[in-house]
C-alpha cells in the first residue's frame, strides 16, 4: 500500500510519482483516459496531477488501482530505501571523496581501486568506487573484494575458491588463503 498524504508529500514524492505515470503511459503505449478507465477512476485524476496545474495528488487507494493495472510501482523515497553517505577510501584508508548510495542495508564500505581488479572482464576496472557490504555472507558466485599478496582485488565466489575475470590475474585463489574485505554489491564508473 502507498500512503501518499495529501498534506505532507514531498516534492520528491510527488515527483517520483509524476515519472513513474509518464513512464507508465510511454512503455505501454496506453492514454491516460485508457489506464483510468482499466483502473474504474476518473480520466481526469490522472490527468489533473500530470499537468501539475494544483496541488492534487492522487489517494494511495487510486495509486493502489493504478499499480494493478500497470503492473508496476512508483519509486518514491519509501520504496527506494534510505540514501547514505559514504567516504570513499583509498586502499591507504584515506578519504578520497564522498559517494551517495541508496537502498543498501547493512555495514557499508566504499572503495576506490588503485589498481586493476582482476575482474575487468566483468566491467570493474582501475578507478572505480566499490560499493561492498562487509557483513554480507558470502555465497557461490557472489561477487567479492578480498586483500592479498597483490593488494585489494575483486573476484566470484566459486566453492572454495576466488574466480578472477581478468587478464593479468589468471589463476585462482583459495577463499581461505586471503583476506575477505566483503560482498561487492555496487560498483560505479569513475570517468
Amino acid at each position: 500500500m502507498y500512503a501518499f498524504m495529501h498534506s505532507n508529500t514531498d516534492e520528491l514524492e510527488r515527483k517520483a510519482l509524476k515519472v513513474w505515470m509518464r513512464g507508465v503511459i510511454a512503455s505501454q503505449h496506453m492514454s491516460a483516459y485508457e489506464w483510468a478507465s482499466k483502473a474504474k477512476i476518473s480520466q481526469s485524476t490522472i490527468t489533473r496531477f500530470l499537468s501539475g496545474a494544483s496541488e492534487y495528488i492522487p489517494s494511495s487507494r487510486t495509486v493502489a488501482k493504478l499499480v494493478a493495472i500497470a503492473g508496476s510501482e512508483p519509486r518514491t523515497s519509501s520504496t527506494q530505501g534510505e540514501a547514505r553517505t559514504l567516504e570513499v577510501l583509498n586502499t591507504e584508508g584515506n578519504r578520497v571523496r564522498y559517494v551517495n548510495v541508496h537502498g543498501i542495508e547493512g555495514k557499508l564500505l566504499a572503495m576506490e581501486l588503485q589498481q586493476p581488479s582482476g575482474y575487468g572482464a566483468a566491467g570493474i576496472n582501475k578507478g572505480d568506487t566499490i560499493i561492498i557490504q562487509e557483513d554480507a555472507k558470502l555465497k557461490d558466485e557472489d561477487v567479492l573484494m578480498f586483500e592479498c599478496d597483490d593488494g585489494f582485488l575483486i573476484g566470484q565466489v566459486m566453492g572454495k575458491y576466488i574466480v578472477h575475470k581478468s587478464p593479468v590475474y589468471t589463476e585462482n585463489r583459495k577463499l581461505a588463503d586471503v583476506s575477505v574485505v566483503g560482498k561487492v554489491v555496487q560498483s560505479i564508473k569513475n570517468f
